[in-house]
């Protein structure tokens, strides 16, 4: 059986991809998208600037930005970080990722370097800052439970399938004598990480399941509004951390 050929010939194809990037002028800069995808789902766009005849690629400090609308306020720009920019032969000046000046032949290559570049590095500042603080909210709030109710306490993580057969991973549960199960998720106050465990709690709500119950933990010291709280309220039952254990009192009672 053979492929059928589709209607358009290798010029017209050539013509559509060329459709797909956008290329304009700005303040100086030539700016255009490429085709990589950021970790938002967001297409990279990049400006190249002349400079004393040669050219300059700058992704003009997307990666960055990616961080700080993850909730990320103060991106860690560690050693990693700037050892991996450097091993590209690019710098990192005012929070953008550079190429040094190139020739018009080595444009294309100074061009994929930073885009790809960019890309790695905000999944990085994403990751460290993540890590700084939901970890952060997750050992807190096991450190709470452990004191109250150490031999409930899983010692493993707990991963269920939710509706969709996606698995969903707890790095906090307690096993109640009845043998019910208590999933404790944290969540930052960030939209991403909002979004992110109201989705993957209803997945597992929705399972109807009479032996998992479900518990989403926020740290009161940061801005929540009423209506982010009852946001969350359709994903599981949000717990203040202070009262995680009284809550938990409550269900074993």
């Amino acid at each position: 059986m053979t492929d059928k050929i589709p209607p358009m010939s290798k010029d017209e194809i050539c013509e559509l991809v060329r459709g797909w990037h956008i290329c304009e002028h700005s303040k100086g800069s030539i700016k255009f998208n490429t085709m990589v995808q950021m970790p938002s789902g967001s297409v990279l766009f990049l400006s190249v600037r002349p400079a004393q005849g040669r050219w300059i690629v700058s992704d003009r400090g997307s990666a960055v930005e990616e961080a700080t609308s993850a909730g990320i306020d103060r991106p860690v720009y560690g050693l990693n970080v700037r050892r991996t920019i450097r091993s590209n032969g690019l710098a990192f000046s005012d929070g953008q990722i550079e190429s040094p000046p190139v020739d018009i032949e080595m444009l294309q290559q100074a061009c994929v370097a930073v885009a790809n570049t960019s890309r790695d590095i905000a999944e990085s500042l994403i990751m460290v800052g993540r890590d700084e603080k939901e970890m952060g909210l997750d050992r807190r709030a096991r450190s709470l439970l452990v004191s109250k109710f150490h031999t409930w306490v899983s010692a493993a993580p707990i991963t269920v399938k939710g509706e969709s057969e996606k698995a969903h991973t707890f790095d906090n549960a307690l096993i109640l004598p009845d043998g019910r199960k208590v999933l404790i998720d944290t969540v930052n106050h960030h939209a991403n990480s909002i979004n992110s465990v109201v989705v993957s709690n209803i997945d597992v709500k929705n399972l109807n399941d009479e032996t998992i119950i479900q518990r989403i933990v926020f740290d009161p010291n940061e801005p929540w509004k009423n209506e982010e709280i009852a946001l969350l309220k359709v994903g599981a039952q949000p717990v203040a951390l202070p009262k995680l254990p009284k809550s938990i009192e409550k269900l074993a009672a």
